[in-house]
């Protein structure tokens, strides 16, 4: 049996009673982990008697792969089925799954962790084609299901998140799973209390939201802050930064900047356009409404001729790239400040 990405989380809140063997894989690690821990959950009904649950992982099993069937068979001191959980990412327990296939053990339920398995894999194939198996696919959350969280974890806390900040947030998390509840979870306990989470809240508590050090110094410079771009500037560069970046960063920024000023000055509102532009924008709100009260279109156009030969420069000449690149953000932060 496969179970698609998309109807997972159902599932495992429900498995059905025929299935005994479940392999849990894909890319998103922390998702494979939190739908492997639901399916370990629902088989055990609730009993916390540690004696029901045996925990094995990949290395145990090719070294020994009769331990499973042992671990499978064995009767529970104090009665109820079993649950064995398997951790066997990066191992082949093919061999030691093959005798309870053939004659699966009548109490217990088998859970397997994998990471990403090719459709031709034979421990994905097996539970795919085996009755009384499922293979249950985890890949990093769509828009529905980042959603499904973010208000799961809202409604526990007792806030509201705002449409905008909510679609924000989605484009923020969804690689791993338990990364995202992590981070929600944080955002949370920030806002408890508030009634509502707002971008301020998400920009000073989840990771990705957070201002780089990059970010602060284009956003220095074009605020027309000579000194604060140079200090964030020196600060990136000493962290293994690259200059070829972030004239780059600074180019692309002055581009993003001459599109906002000119929808803006063809009538268009500017949270409307913030909401439209991707949610990271939203989380920039004030540093670029700052920043648009000081570049009008033509002042804007005037610089790209000059940052297009200083990127040019420092390809060229590495010797001297990073000197490059701060003496452009000084020219922008002068001009800026005018």
């Amino acid at each position: 049996m496969i179970v698609k990405n998309s109807a997972a989380d159902q599932f495992v809140r429900r498995p059905p009673r025929d299935i005994v063997f479940f392999l849990v894989h894909g890319d998103d690690q922390g998702l494979v982990r939190e739908r492997a821990g639901a399916l370990v959950e629902a088989a055990l009904g609730g009993n916390p008697d540690p004696l029901r649950l045996a925990r094995l992982d990949g290395p145990t099993l090719i070294e020994d792969p009769g331990r499973l069937s042992d671990e499978a068979r064995a009767i529970s001191m104090f009665g109820g089925s079993r649950v064995v959980w398997v951790d066997a990412r990066g191992q082949d327990i093919t061999a030691a799954l093959e005798p309870l296939f053939e004659s699966p053990p009548p109490e217990c339920t088998v859970v397997v962790e994998a990471g990403s398995l090719r459709k031709s894999n034979p421990l994905r194939s097996g539970f795919e084609r085996l009755p009384g198996a499922a293979a249950i696919e985890c890949y990093p959350d769509e828009k529905r299901a980042l959603v499904a969280v973010i208000e799961e974890e809202a409604r526990a806390a007792n806030l509201r998140v705002p449409f905008e900040v909510r679609e924000a947030l989605c484009d923020l998390l969804g690689a791993d799973r338990m990364n995202t509840r992590n981070e929600i979870a944080k955002l949370m306990l920030y806002a408890r209390g508030r009634g509502e989470v707002t971008a301020q809240d998400v920009s000073a508590v989840v990771s990705e939201a957070a201002p780089s050090m990059l970010d602060e110094a284009i956003d220095a410079a074009f605020a027309g802050d000579a000194g604060a771009a140079d200090q964030a500037a020196r600060r990136y560069l000493a962290n293994a930064g690259d200059a070829t970046l972030l004239i780059g960063a600074v180019a692309r920024h002055a581009i993003l900047l001459h599109r906002l000023r000119t929808e803006i000055d063809s009538g268009r509102n500017f949270e409307e356009i913030l909401k439209s532009s991707g949610g990271r924008l939203v989380f920039r709100r004030a540093a670029l409404q700052r920043q648009l009260d000081r570049w009008p279109v033509r002042k804007l156009w005037r610089f790209f001729a000059s940052l297009q030969a200083a990127t040019a420069r420092v390809r060229q000449e590495a010797s001297i790239a990073e000197a490059i690149a701060i003496r452009a953000l000084w020219a922008i932060a002068r001009s800026g400040a005018a």
